[in-house]
């Protein structure tokens, strides 16, 4: 589905944006179309961030992201967007939620088979390799080293069972605080952290093993490469 008047409109939608949760929820039950485009310029950008990092797809992460507002669009056009409560969380939190239902039904349906490669080259990773690697610009090495962390780690947390992946997710690369991600999420505080804990210490064996497969496979071609060279040496010197 492409929304190619959203485009169009979005200029004029930035001139009648709600002040607050509220106002924008009291002017969607009026069937403000402005109101929606507004909705949809504040917050695609995390919706869609949290939909890249649960399904490891950027495609899928699109589509899904338009699902999440057709959802409000049509809640809008049958007067049904009251089921949103302002004194009980903000829109972004709502939106989440929604992205969440979605996400989970679409790995269970499909179990698509995941490429990192496209989602590696987003601004949200180049920020996370900037941060996990500290480099300075240059260092080709410490930065294919760096990407190569990242890459393991993108792979570790799609692994991880879903409650504790949209843990790590809300918590950690999104910085929702647990109460916020408690709210998303539909659990006490205590049950974010437990989560949060929990899937440190998966990531951190998974992260453990996968090192240490590439330092094994590191030695060994090392190993080989010496063969080869002690090989021709002595061939040489015969």
């Amino acid at each position: 589905m492409k929304w190619s008047w959203v485009a169009r409109k979005r200029e004029e939608s930035k001139k009648g944006l709600a002040s607050s949760d509220a106002e924008l929820a009291e002017r969607l039950k009026q069937r403000d179309e402005h109101a929606f485009l507004s909705l949809y310029d504040l917050h695609r950008s995390p919706v869609f961030r949290f939909l890249m990092h649960m399904t490891g797809s950027i495609t899928a992460a699109e589509e899904l992201t338009q699902e999440v507002f057709v959802v409000i669009l049509e809640a809008m056009c049958a007067g049904t967007v009251g089921q949103f409560d302002p004194r009980k969380g903000t829109w972004e939190g709502y939106l989440l939620g929604i992205a969440r239902n979605l996400a989970r039904k679409e790995r269970r349906m499909l179990h698509r088979l995941v490429s990192l490669d496209s989602i590696l080259e987003t601004p949200e990773s180049n920020h996370l390799l900037q941060k996990l690697s500290e480099i300075q610009v240059g260092d080709v090495e410490t930065s294919l080293v760096a990407r190569c962390e990242l890459t393991a780690l993108s792979r570790a947390i799609l692994e991880l069972p879903d409650h504790y992946r949209e843990a790590v997710i809300l918590c950690s690369l999104q910085e929702k605080s647990y109460r916020d991600a408690a709210q998303i999420l539909r659990c006490s505080e205590g049950t974010v952290a437990s989560r949060m804990n929990r899937a440190k210490a998966i990531l951190a064996a998974k992260l453990q093993r996968s090192t240490g497969n590439r330092l094994n496979m590191s030695e060994g071609r090392q190993g080989k490469e010496g063969a080869g060279v002690g090989a021709a040496i002595e061939a040489n010197g015969k």
